[in-house]
């Protein structure tokens, strides 16, 4: 499925949007995938402000498990309209309960200082084997929805390890297809990608008990810095600096092929053992 057809909305009213469903032709998917509530999110609210706003960061928590196969609608609250800033509230809704709700905060285009982290090390896309390709980790029916992406992951053993962190992930990603010029599309498409494969930096170093882990996304915020293209290769560079309570944090830095930070994202999941699974230091 297209992403811009992932991502469209139908105006019901005054600041109120209706999604589409996100894969009506799988029914692998028993919960709405994170990605696709958020990036809708983004498009609801960036439907209600003035063109000269850019998103530049957003907050969200995943309240309840969705329904793959049912629409949502979203209520955009009008919280700020300033000069320099505005601000909208999102609750996403199916059933008559609130799944998801967030904050994206905007402003108009402004200076002031500049610096930015190196670009990690890491190997180049294409000497990398697609991750969703004939044979590859994603070769599977319920990620058709996905086939649109070429996602890279580097292998464990090739990751530039950095002294003192717990758990590290790389992945190159791009959509395969070239995408229109709307800077706004770039950026809700990275918001949905943003969440497919970050709690994965927080299992490498426990694939033996991945299995036997509840894995779901509890909150997920990002950073916008840069303009940048989703149709050209990005670095999501990942890590998990704590994992504790059946909780993980993780975190990621977005870089472009020509080392320009893009965006910044954090999330915590939930990686609780199901109660019927004995860990084996216990």
């Amino acid at each position: 499925m297209a992403i811009e057809k992932i991502l469209d909305l139908e105006q019901v009213e005054v600041n109120i949007y209706r999604g589409g469903v996100f894969s009506p032709e799988s029914g692998f998917l028993q919960r709405t995938f994170g990605g696709h509530i958020a990036g809708q999110s983004l498009v609801s609210a960036v439907r209600t402000v003035e063109p000269q706003f850019q998103v530049h960061s957003l907050h969200g928590y995943f309240l309840r498990p969705g329904d793959a196969r049912a629409q949502t609608v979203y209520l955009v609250e009008r919280i700020r309209d300033g000069g320099s800033f505005c601000t909208r509230r999102v609750s996403a809704i199916q059933h008559g309960k609130t799944i998801f709700s967030m904050s994206a905060s905007f402003q108009t285009d402004q200076s002031g200082i500049e610096h930015q982290d190196q670009m990690p090390a890491a190997p180049a896309p294409d000497e990398l084997r697609s991750f969703i390709s004939k044979g590859g980790a994603f070769d599977d029916a319920g990620f058709a929805q996905f086939a649109e992406w070429d996602v890279r992951m580097v292998a464990r053993d090739d990751v530039h390890r950095v002294p003192g962190k717990a758990s590290q992930q790389q992945v190159w990603f791009r959509h395969r297809d070239p995408l229109p010029d709307d800077h706004v599309l770039h950026i809700c498409a990275l918001a949905y990608m943003s969440d497919l494969t970050l709690l994965g930096s927080a299992q490498v170093n426990h694939l033996d008990v991945r299995k036997h882990m509840n894995i779901a996304s509890l909150d997920h915020a990002m950073w916008f810095m840069r303009p940048f293209r989703a149709d050209e290769w990005l670095l999501y560079d990942q890590s998990s600096p704590s994992a504790c309570g059946g909780r993980a944090l993780t975190q990621g830095k977005i870089f472009n092929q020509y080392g320009e930070m893009v965006a910044a994202v954090m999330q915590e999941g939930l990686t609780r053992y199901n109660r019927d699974f004995t860990p084996p230091d216990q």
